[in-house]
């Protein structure tokens, strides 16, 4: 749906209120009382379809500045603090290309962040996706995370690639994906029905069981700690694809356009 022609209908609609819930909202009506949890429906469907009430609002929309912020989670294991900050590193050297400065966020700033256009969460869990979704009415994106929300997009690496991918290499041998431990559970979850055999690591010690093997991996720490002892098949978690797939998504939400698909499944060269 184009930004302009959003209407505080289509606004009610999305939300499932009433018209007059969602122009309490926009005025900050503190006459009205109206739960916290409508309040936050309301304005993440006002941020999400981009409807603008004022020339004001409109004003703001037009003069974006061009910064993303990018919540790491930290103190999930050393092998995925390192792993994130690879992660900062490619996405920051991608979108600086992009005309995009990146800020980034941690478990300090799970409250609001009123400089950025977008938040990027990478390898979050549902808690702290919604925490900073609550307090942030910008669009939040997960990247290699799962959050299930038809309001927010999600980009994650689809299995069946992986699967496709692994079968030719390894030619009918048996392998094994090897997966840092997400504090996203349900990406685990996820990863864990989609392969026959798969193994979650958190630390150095539980990869010397891996030597020798054939193994599948995304992470790029555990590509360079894997490789000198195992036949291993790097697929980039954060490969070009995904990229572009990711800045997609990005334009959209700033543009205030429409993509049919929010859970987005990431294989060899599609792009949405």
């Amino acid at each position: 749906m184009a930004r302009n022609n959003v209407t505080i209908k289509d606004v009610a609609r999305e939300a499932g209120v009433s018209i007059a819930t969602v122009s309490y909202v926009i005025n900050n009506r503190t006459d009205v009382k109206l739960k916290d949890e409508t309040r936050k429906k309301v304005l993440q469907v006002i941020n999400l379809l981009g409807y603008t009430p004022n020339q004001a609002a409109k004003a703001l929309v037009a003069n974006r500045k061009s910064l993303l912020a990018v919540y790491l989670p930290s103190g999930s294991s050393p092998l995925c603090d390192a792993q994130g900050l690879s992660v900062l590193k490619v996405l920051s050297n991608y979108f600086h290309k992009n005309q995009f400065e990146v800020l980034l966020l941690n478990d300090s700033d799970l409250c609001k962040c009123d400089q950025a256009d977008a938040i990027i969460c990478y390898n979050t869990d549902k808690t702290s996706f919604f925490r900073l979704g609550d307090n942030n009415f910008i669009p939040l994106i997960a990247l290699d995370c799962m959050v299930n929300d038809p309001l927010f997009y999600q980009l994650n690496t689809d299995p069946t690639f992986i699967l496709d991918r692994a079968r030719e290499v390894f030619s009918g041998e048996d392998f094994t994906v090897v997966l840092l431990s997400s504090p996203n559970q349900e990406k685990n979850d996820f990863y864990r029905a989609a392969f026959p055999s798969v193994t979650f690591v958190s630390s150095y010690e539980e990869l010397d069981a891996l030597h020798g093997k054939n193994l599948v991996v995304l992470d790029s720490v555990l590509h360079n700690l894997l490789q000198p002892h195992a036949k291993v098949l790097y697929l980039p978690s954060l490969s070009d694809v995904k990229l572009a797939n990711l800045s997609k998504c990005i334009d959209a939400t700033l543009k205030r356009t429409s993509i049919d698909q929010h859970d987005i499944l990431v294989g060899g060269e599609d792009v949405i």
